[in-house]
């Protein structure tokens, strides 16, 4: 047993050490592009929107977790998706810093970060993320820190603790006041697609509803996902496996939900000719996008995550379950990825050209790629510390070694 922990231990620093190398060669390619600009990159006039972009809409989407399950758990009144939540959450601030920076890469100033919070633009949706996202963040701020403070480092501080506790009794409060700040930005950051009248492929009424309904789906996939994950390495239980089979299940029905408003959305509008759209839906289902979308939003991220996330509790497989919650998260990262660059595979206008070249063909550049594996090691290294040093993510120790829990974990439940 002593064996099998100091195993696990070095395991686990060795996967702080290499997360801290990306981050220093990250932390370069950040010093490029804010000491030179965003020439460094390959984003441009024709492409302004690419990599940062993307994983800014898939870290707010995979975060929608944290208020879908905060909302069963405090208003549904369904206390055993507590421990579910409390992982949620914890995911949801992390997905929300990622994105904050992700855009302060994007802006190109970020010494400007701060406009939009003093100059308001009543009239701009971009507008009413910014403020949502802002006081959502503040939101989970406040959710997790009664986590935090239950760390043995503020022992010294009762009066402090004192206050997470109290901050904790308005937790259904904050489920309500954060329920309603998520549903306005997902839907609007979907909306700010699909107001963009130049760009054919994504005017469209639809899109707020596909944003938010995709990412209820997949941010309680990937609060599944990564719960298990957790159990199977740290050799803990933090979550039931009744409760992650429910989860599992609403997760995947929403999914299919989702694929039948993405069927209607992607084919009706397609009925007749329009100009740009028709090209796009061609490029999209024919076209470069073709093997990325048919493969993994519809086919491995679509219909087999709702199958194996619906099937799942009928088999009593966590397998299953683990295999369906992680499609269904890269699901809705393939969709942004979509959604992002499709734009731009078709021109503002043709009569007459109104850019040069028309269509711009945009691949990241290495410091694009660099800051955004940066990005994601950080938030994998607060993540790995959280889960093995909060108390509230203790969970029951299972005095098991790790090669005898894998077959249980991967075959069927505990």
């Amino acid at each position: 047993m002593l064996h099998q922990l100091r195993g696990r231990i070095s395991l686990f620093w060795a996967w702080i050490g290499f997360l801290a190398v990306v981050i220093v060669i990250g932390l370069y390619a950040v010093f490029l592009i804010l000491s030179r600009g965003l020439v460094v990159t390959n984003l441009t006039d024709g492409t302004p929107w690419g990599l940062w972009i993307i994983l800014d809409l898939s870290c707010i989407g995979l975060s929608a977790g944290a208020f879908s399950l905060s909302a069963l758990t405090y208003l549904l009144g369904q206390e055993s998706y507590r421990p579910l939540a409390r992982v949620a959450v914890f995911i949801g601030i992390l997905g929300y810093s990622g994105a904050l920076m992700a855009l302060a890469l994007d802006i190109g100033r970020p010494d400007r970060f701060w406009h939009g919070w003093v100059f308001w633009n009543i009239h701009s949706m971009l507008w009413e993320v910014t403020m949502c996202i802002t006081f959502y963040f503040l939101v989970l701020v406040l959710e997790v820190f009664p986590m935090v403070v239950e760390l043995p480092l503020f022992d010294r501080l009762p009066w402090l603790r004192d206050l997470g506790h109290r901050v904790h009794r308005f937790a259904p409060v904050l489920a309500v006041v954060g329920m309603g700040l998520s549903l306005l930005h997902q839907s609007s950051l979907g909306g700010t697609y699909g107001v963009v009248v130049g760009r054919a492929a994504l005017f469209r009424p639809t899109m707020p509803l596909l944003f938010i309904v995709s990412a209820v789906a997949a941010g309680i996939a990937f609060s599944i996902h990564l719960t298990l994950i957790v159990e199977w390495l740290g050799g803990k239980l933090l979550v039931p496996d009744r409760v992650l089979f429910q989860a599992g299940q609403l997760s995947g029905a929403i999914l299919l939900v989702y694929l039948y408003m993405r069927f209607w959305d992607t084919t009706a509008g397609n009925y007749g000719y329009v100009p740009g759209r028709t090209e796009a839906f061609t490029t999209l289902s024919a076209g470069t996008f073709a093997l990325t979308f048919w493969t993994w939003e519809i086919l491995l991220g679509g219909l087999l995550a709702a199958y194996l996330l619906i099937r799942a509790r009928f088999r009593n497989s966590i397998m299953m379950l683990l295999i369906g919650s992680g499609l269904a998260a890269a699901g809705l990262a393939f969709n942004r990825y979509h959604t992002t660059l499709l734009a731009f595979t078709e021109p503002l206008s043709r009569r007459p050209p109104l850019t040069d070249p028309l269509i711009s063909s945009y691949t990241p550049a290495w410091t694009e790629w660099a800051s955004t594996f940066m990005i994601l090691a950080i938030l994998a290294m607060i993540f790995s510390l959280g889960m093995r040093y909060l108390p509230a993510f203790r969970g029951v120790q299972v005095d098991r070694p790790l090669e005898e829990r894998l077959p249980r974990l991967v075959g069927t439940a505990r």
